[in-house]
């Protein structure tokens, strides 16, 4: 499987912040970085692009280790961040409180069984994140919507962590697609 998903492998992005960390990590230097925005702003987007950069430049595959935040949050083990490859992305760490607080209707509660279980994702991937800010020879970008919402994910603690030793890119809002209706 590919590092850079199909809908990413054309992606590209000019953003000064990227070409700073794609310059470090490819110099063997420590690189960390942290992109910011609202949905649709193209942070995913700006994170793939960074690693075909790499491996543009002959950075190898096995290097690279992506993870889905919500993935992560169900299948994670304190391994798969310690032991991983030298370059990690984590994408949409702040989905879950983003879905929350962007919620547009009342939702019913869910079950107390259902809380739980959510709780647990939920500390697996500050978890996650936090052994990651800890690790001294890895670089990484992870994609999240803002610092407030990064504190509700992982806390006050790994977030000041976080913010202590990392490059920031914050991306503008851009208009979202419109749907192509096709019937």
């Amino acid at each position: 499987m590919s590092v850079i998903p199909a809908l990413f492998r054309d992606a590209e992005t000019n953003h000064p912040a990227v070409a700073q960390w794609c310059t470090a990590v490819l110099a063997g230097d420590t690189a960390r970085l942290l992109l910011l925005g609202p949905h649709w702003s193209g942070k995913s987007h700006t994170a793939y692009a960074a690693l075909r950069r790499l491996l543009t430049h002959g950075y190898a595959a096995a290097d690279i280790a992506v993870h889905q935040a919500m993935e992560l949050r169900g299948t994670y083990e304190p391994s798969m961040i310690e032991d991983a490859a030298r370059v990690t992305v984590i994408d949409d760490v702040t989905l879950a409180v983003d879905l929350v607080r962007e919620a547009t209707a009342p939702r019913e509660a869910d079950s107390v069984d259902v809380q739980a279980m959510m709780a647990l994702e939920a500390g697996a991937l500050a978890d996650a994140v936090d052994r990651l800010s800890q690790l001294p020879e890895r670089s990484w970008i992870l994609v999240v919507s803002s610092v407030e919402r990064l504190v509700e994910t992982v806390g006050e603690e790994t977030t000041a962590r976080l913010l202590a030793n990392t490059e920031q890119a914050e991306l503008p809002p851009r208009p979202r697609p419109r749907p192509s209706l096709s019937w």
